[in-house]
């Protein structure tokens, strides 16, 4: 995919510094969360800024003061599809709150976030950026802001387990594997199959850190 540029004449950009002053609170949150809900319904294909702008009911002139290439505004995504994500994660967590096992709790209750739309559209935008170097830039940037919400999270999910579990290899390959169960999972969804993997996944990773301790 190929960067694709909001293109405006300079009248427009005058226009569009003419009204920020005049521009309602909250239209980059509106915007935001109308790109977040294209990704989802849609993804990243379709989420062009055209179609963002339609959703959020805003002017080309106030996208482009916010946004002013679609591969910003695609990674502008990834810190509210991350806030759901860690949403999904948190309600998991609820559920299987009684689990006595800590670790097979954190593994299964990723794997319940993985299955998710935000998740999925996540995945989606990493894709597009094999063949986008600006969106690549964009996500690593973003990414980065996040990564330590993110692993605010994994040490909730796996700190009660043995000591220093949140720091185990088994943390990042639990995250590494099952991105690709989510992956392979688009073209062969097997619900069987995969509670099989992911049963499996649990035991080598309670072997690995038995060998840790």
């Amino acid at each position: 995919m190929t960067t694709k540029k909001i293109h405006t004449s300079s009248s427009a950009r005058q226009g569009s510094k003419a009204s920020q002053s005049e521009e309602p609170p909250g239209t980059r949150a509106r915007i935001l969360e109308a790109a977040v809900s294209s990704l989802i319904e849609h993804g990243s294909a379709r989420t062009t800024t055209l179609e963002v702008q339609r959703r959020a009911g805003v002017s080309r002139g106030a996208l482009l003061h916010h946004f002013p290439t679609h591969a910003a505004l695609l990674a502008s995504t990834i810190s509210e599809l991350i806030k759901r994500n860690e949403a999904s994660v948190q309600e998991s967590l609820e559920k299987l709150k009684g689990a006595d096992d800590i670790v097979e709790r954190a593994i299964r209750v990723l794997a319940i976030a993985t299955t998710q739309p935000a998740y999925l559209a996540e995945l989606e935008l990493w894709a597009v950026a094999r063949t986008d170097p600006e969106l690549k830039t964009s996500l690593l940037e973003a990414e980065r802001s996040a990564r330590k919400e993110s692993e605010r999270v994994m040490h909730t999910l796996f700190s009660q387990g043995s000591d220093g579990a949140e720091k185990s290899p088994v943390v990042a390959m639990t995250v590494e594997f099952l991105r690709g169960l989510a992956l392979s999972g688009v073209l062969r969804s097997s619900p069987v199959r995969r509670q099989q993997l992911i049963s499996q996944w649990i035991g080598a990773a309670r072997v690995i850190m038995e060998m840790q301790k």
